[in-house]
């Protein structure tokens, strides 16, 4: 390979799942990119970096030339250095910027990372031979109004799914008498940074388009925690929706899980939401048969309570919302008439039912009372690690 192949290319190592550990190793080969906004346009822009050392600014002679207002003629300078990548300021007007701070000298970048050259925005990004794309995070401090485009916490959020920086939680679901049941299987961050929060993490997951990736991580995490944990009880575990719009990948994913945990019981919980084609659910069915996995439907009444689709495509279990749910407070309310009458219309299709949200002994007795079969609530039990520290 030429010297200048070799300056834009270097090995990046992603850990992956292998037997029943998260050992595996693959070498992926990347290049750089800057990816940024153009002032009256929200589509991004890709500026490649091909050759290595490469200066960037106005004039026709830079590899990366930037015909914007405040970059300079010879603006930076991107150079590779014992593997790492730099950047340095060329003396421009406007000055030159890391993750919100001046630059005066060699500063090294990584993929995420937002740079600001005078006033213009761009994150650095890798791309491998398989597309996988990487990214890092921040913006920056200097001229005033800078545009932010890029969320903050880029960088972070990618160190938690290239480091497996995640745990595996579970909450008990119990029959309805508070007996234990099994476990909903639950994830949560571990990075020092971005902390422990789902809903953040996949918040800003949506803004990166990893939203899959996140709930795969969770996934496999929670899956391999319960492995150790020797939890031979059924395990519910949740998928993104996303997932739901290419079930194709979803049970490539399950079928290697399965293989590699075939100790676990487990049950496939899907949104109400996602059961939109009867044929693709019917199919899904099959597949989890195959595999010994059961199905939940989760959410259920929190939209379009798809009765047709309980008919036609039948659960093992389907869980009501948290909204029908949470805060009954007598057998005369309207919520418990509709509550009860569902029940009763679903269980006697011969699945069971589940109430989520479940905080009270006098919401559990309500519950008792119109037949549900299980329970899962903070009454009970709040999310806790699968393996104790």
């Amino acid at each position: 390979m030429s010297a200048a192949a070799i300056t834009h290319r270097k090995t990046l190592l992603l850990k992956g799942i292998s037997n029943n550990d998260r050992s595996l190793e693959h070498a992926v080969s990347i290049h750089y990119y800057l990816e940024g906004y153009s002032a009256d346009s929200l589509k991004s822009r890709r500026y490649e970096l091909r050759q290595l050392p490469a200066v960037a600014g106005r004039h026709a002679d830079c590899a990366l030339q930037l015909n914007m207002e405040s970059v300079s003629r010879q603006h930076a300078r991107f150079e590779l250095l014992n593997g790492k990548l730099l950047v340095t300021d060329l003396g421009s007007t406007n000055g030159t910027f890391v993750n919100r701070q001046s630059i005066t000298e060699p500063t090294e970048l990584d993929p995420g990372d937002v740079l600001h050259l005078g006033d213009h925005e761009f994150r650095l990004m890798v791309e491998s031979d398989s597309h996988t794309q990487i990214a890092r995070d921040s913006t920056r401090v200097g001229i005033g109004n800078l545009p932010s485009q890029f969320p903050l916490h880029t960088r972070e959020f990618f160190e938690l799914l290239q480091q497996r920086l995640v745990h595996g939680y579970k909450q008990v679901i119990t029959h309805n008498d508070g007996t234990p049941f099994g476990y909903e299987l639950l994830g949560r961050g571990a990075h020092p940074v971005i902390g422990e929060s789902p809903a953040v993490l996949f918040n800003l997951a949506e803004t990166l388009d990893s939203e899959v990736a996140l709930s795969q991580l969770f996934r496999q995490e929670c899956f391999a925690d319960a492995a150790k944990a020797k939890l031979d009880v059924p395990l519910f575990f949740n998928t993104h929706p996303n997932e739901s719009k290419d079930f194709d990948t979803l049970l490539s994913e399950l079928t290697r899980l399965r293989t590699l945990f075939p100790m676990l019981t487990l049950v496939f919980e899907v949104h109400e939401a996602a059961i939109t084609d009867l044929d693709a659910m019917a199919e899904v069915r099959r597949a989890l048969n195959k595999l010994d996995i059961g199905l939940a439907y989760d959410d259920f009444g929190a939209g379009q309570a798809r009765l047709l689709e309980v008919v036609e495509v039948p659960p093992d279990y389907l869980k009501f919302d948290i909204a029908l749910v949470r805060d009954l407070e007598g057998s005369t309310t309207g919520r418990y008439q509709l509550l009860s009458t569902l029940n009763e219309l679903i269980c006697g299709l011969g699945i069971k039912t589940l109430a989520e949200g479940v905080e009270t002994e006098r919401t559990a007795q309500l519950c008792r009372e119109m037949g549900i079969h299980l329970i899962q609530g903070f009454l009970y039990g709040r999310p806790g690690p699968i393996i104790e520290s």
